[in-house]
C-alpha cells in the first residue's frame, strides 16, 4: 500500500490492484485496510482490487461505506491472453487480418528485438506520442521503473532496416506478464511492425513462464480515444474482463471531507 502525504500532514492511501484477496474476501479486508489507516491520519484509501464486477460484491461494499472512485490510475477494462495454450491455438483465435499481418511482417523482414537501451526506446514512444497526441513521462520516471522492477521489465522493439518502428515495454512476474507502454511510430506502414511485435512479444513472455499476458486497457466508450487501439487489441483474440474499478474508502471522518474537496483533485493529475 502507497501512502501520499498532503498539506496539514494529512495522508491518503492507495492499494493498486488490491487488496490482493478472494473476491468474497474484498470487503473484509478493506475493512482491515481501513483499521490499520486509521491511526496515520489517512484521509481517504483509494484500492483497485482485481475482481470482477459483480453486483452482490458491489452492494456490500456500499453498505460498508466504500463507494466508486472519481479518479481511475489502473484501466478497469482489459485484455487477458492465455498463454497456457500452444502458439498455433493462439494464432487460430486471432482474426484472420491480425494473423495475416503478423505473416506478412515476417515476410517483410521485420525484425523483433530485446533491448536495454532506454533513450532508443524513448526515441520510438516519443514518435508514438506525437503521432497520437498524447503526453509521455520524463526519462526519469522510464529509469526509476526499469531499476524498480529489475529483471522483471523487458523493452523490446520492431525494427525495419534501420529504423525502429515500434516499442513494448513489458513486466513479467511469475505466470503473468503486462503490457506498461508501446506504440507503433507511424513509419513503414505496409511492413505491419507492431502487429509482430505484440506475438513475439507474447512469445517472449511465454517461454518466460508467463501464462496470462494482460494487454493493460481497453476503451470506456466509444467517444473514449482508446476505441481504435481496443479495435486492434481485440484482433489478436483473448477474453475482454472488466474489473469492479477503483474504490474510495472513507478512513477519518473529519478528513475525509478535506479531501474530497481539495486533494482529491490533486491525486487526480498526479495519476494522468
Amino acid at each position: 500500500m502507497l501512502l501520499r502525504r498532503l498539506p496539514l500532514g494529512i495522508t491518503v492511501a492507495y492499494a493498486p490492484r488490491g487488496p490482493l484477496v478472494d473476491p468474497q474476501h474484498v470487503p473484509d479486508a478493506i475493512a482491515a485496510l481501513r483499521l490499520a489507516l486509521a491511526a496515520k491520519r489517512c484521509a481517504s484509501l483509494l484500492c483497485d482490487p482485481e475482481v470482477a464486477d459483480e453486483q452482490q460484491l458491489r452492494d456490500t461494499l456500499t453498505r460498508a461505506g466504500v463507494r466508486p472512485s472519481r479518479v481511475f490510475v489502473q484501466p478497469r477494462r482489459t485484455l487477458l491472453m492465455d498463454l497456457s495454450r500452444e502458439p498455433d491455438d493462439l494464432l487460430g483465435q486471432m482474426r484472420k487480418k491480425t494473423r495475416q499481418y503478423i505473416h506478412k511482417a515476417e515476410r517483410e523482414g521485420v525484425v523483433t528485438e530485446e533491448t536495454t537501451d532506454l533513450d532508443r526506446f524513448l526515441r520510438v514512444l516519443d514518435a508514438v506520442a506525437r503521432r497520437d497526441r498524447f503526453a509521455i513521462r520524463s526519462r526519469d520516471y522510464f529509469v526509476r521503473l526499469l531499476a524498480a522492477f529489475g529483471e522483471r521489465a523487458h523493452m523490446m522493439l520492431a525494427r525495419v532496416g534501420a529504423d525502429d518502428a515500434g516499442a513494448l515495454m513489458l513486466v513479467q512476474m511469475g505466470d503473468r506478464a503486462w503490457e506498461l507502454y508501446g506504440g507503433w511510430s507511424g513509419a513503414h506502414a505496409e511492413a505491419r511492425p507492431f502487429y509482430l511485435l505484440k506475438w513475439r512479444a507474447m512469445m517472449r513472455m511465454r517461454a518466460l513462464g508467463a501464462r496470462r499476458y494482460d494487454m493493460w486497457g481497453l476503451a470506456e466508450g466509444a467517444d473514449d480515444p482508446l476505441a481504435g487501439v481496443e479495435n486492434f487489441k481485440l484482433g489478436f483474440g483473448g477474453d475482454v474482463v472488466t474489473w469492479i474499478g477503483a474504490l474510495e474508502v472513507p478512513v477519518h471522518a473529519l478528513l475525509y471531507p478535506i479531501w474530497r474537496l481539495g486533494a482529491g483533485r490533486r491525486l487526480a493529475r498526479s495519476a494522468a
